[in-house]
C-alpha cells in the first residue's frame, strides 16, 4: 500500500471535482501515472501534476494527505469506502457525499452539503461546515443513513435534514431547520439553534447542551422512565467532543416529544442547565 501526499502548487479559477482522489486508486497508480490523472473542473479539465506538488511512501494502509487550502476542491472522499483522507486546510462543497467506509479529517472549514447521503464511516470537521451538512440531494428523500459526523465548530442551515440513520455531533451552534423532516438517527448540539428545530421530525433523537429561544407548540413536555438509555447515552456522548465532556448520567434532560405536526415519534432532550 501507499501513503499519498499532495501539498498545493496551483489554486486553479475555478472549481475542481476531486472524487477522483481515493486513497487506494492513487495508491494503485504508478508514479508516472499520477501526474497524468485528469481532473473535471467547471468547463475544462485540469491534469493532478498541475495543481499539486505529490509524493508516495510506503504504508501499511491506502492513505491521502492534502497539505494547503482546497476550498476549490469538491467532492472530497465521495465514495470513499476504505483508507483514510486528511485535508489540512479548508474543503469544498460535498466533501464525503455518499462515503461508506473509511475516515475522512478535514482540519479546517467544509463546504455545504458535506456528509451528504453518508452510508458509513467516520468524518471530521475541526472548522465549520455549510448548508445541509448530512442532507440529501435536492430531490432525493434521503439523506444520512449511516456513520458518524463530527463538527468541532458550527453548522449551517438545514443540518441532517432527512437523516435516517447515524450519528451527527457539533460542538458549536446549528442554523434555522436543524435536523428537519429527521426519521432516525441521533443529532447532538453543543451551542444554540435558530428557527425551526426538528420541523417535520418524525423519528429519532435531538439532544441540545443549551435550551433553544423558543420551541415549536407541536413538540409535547413529557417522558419518563429512560434514565438506563441516558446514562448510557451521555457517557458516550462525554467520550466524544469537549460540550458533551461534562455529562455523566446524573441528572435526566427534560425531553419533548414530536413533531406531532406529523404524527412524529422523535424526542428532543434539553440538558439542565
Amino acid at each position: 500500500m501507499k501513503a499519498t501526499t499532495l501539498r498545493v502548487k496551483t489554486t486553479p479559477g475555478f472549481c475542481v471535482d476531486g472524487s477522483k482522489l481515493l486513497p487506494a486508486s492513487l495508491a494503485a497508480a504508478s508514479a508516472s501515472e499520477l501526474p497524468r490523472i485528469v481532473l473535471q473542473g467547471a468547463g475544462e479539465t485540469c491534469a493532478l501534476g498541475d495543481l499539486f506538488d505529490i509524493a508516495q511512501t510506503d504504508a501499511s494502509t491506502a492513505s491521502l494527505v492534502i497539505e494547503g487550502d482546497v476550498a476549490w476542491l469538491d467532492r472530497i472522499g465521495a465514495n470513499l469506502d476504505a483508507g483514510s483522507v486528511a485535508i489540512h486546510g479548508n474543503a469544498g462543497d460535498y466533501a464525503g457525499i455518499h462515503m461508506t467506509s473509511g475516515e475522512l479529517h478535514i482540519h479546517g472549514d467544509a463546504g455545504c452539503f458535506t456528509a451528504c447521503e453518508m452510508r458509513g464511516g467516520r468524518m471530521t470537521i475541526h472548522g465549520n461546515a455549510g448548508d445541509f451538512a448530512a442532507g440529501a440531494l435536492p430531490g432525493d428523500m434521503e439523506s444520512m443513513t449511516g456513520g458518524t459526523l463530527t463538527i468541532h465548530g458550527n453548522a449551517g442551515a438545514r443540518l441532517a435534514d432527512r437523516m435516517r440513520r447515524g450519528t451527527v455531533l457539533v460542538a458549536g451552534n446549528a442554523g434555522d431547520f436543524a435536523a428537519s423532516r429527521l426519521v432516525a438517527g441521533t443529532v447532538c448540539i453543543g451551542g444554540q439553534v435558530d428557527a425551526h428545530l426538528g420541523y417535520g421530525m418524525r423519528r429519532g433523537t435531538v439532544l441540545l447542551m443549551h435550551a433553544p429561544g423558543r420551541i415549536g407548540v407541536t413538540f409535547t413536555e413529557g417522558g419518563h422512565g429512560f434514565d438506563v438509555f441516558w446514562r448510557l447515552f451521555s457517557r458516550m456522548l462525554a467520550r466524544e467532543i469537549a460540550p458533551f465532556a461534562s455529562l455523566d448520567g446524573s441528572a435526566p434532560p427534560v425531553r419533548y416529544a414530536g413533531d406531532v405536526a406529523v404524527d412524529g415519534r422523535g424526542e428532543l432532550l434539553i440538558v439542565k442547565s
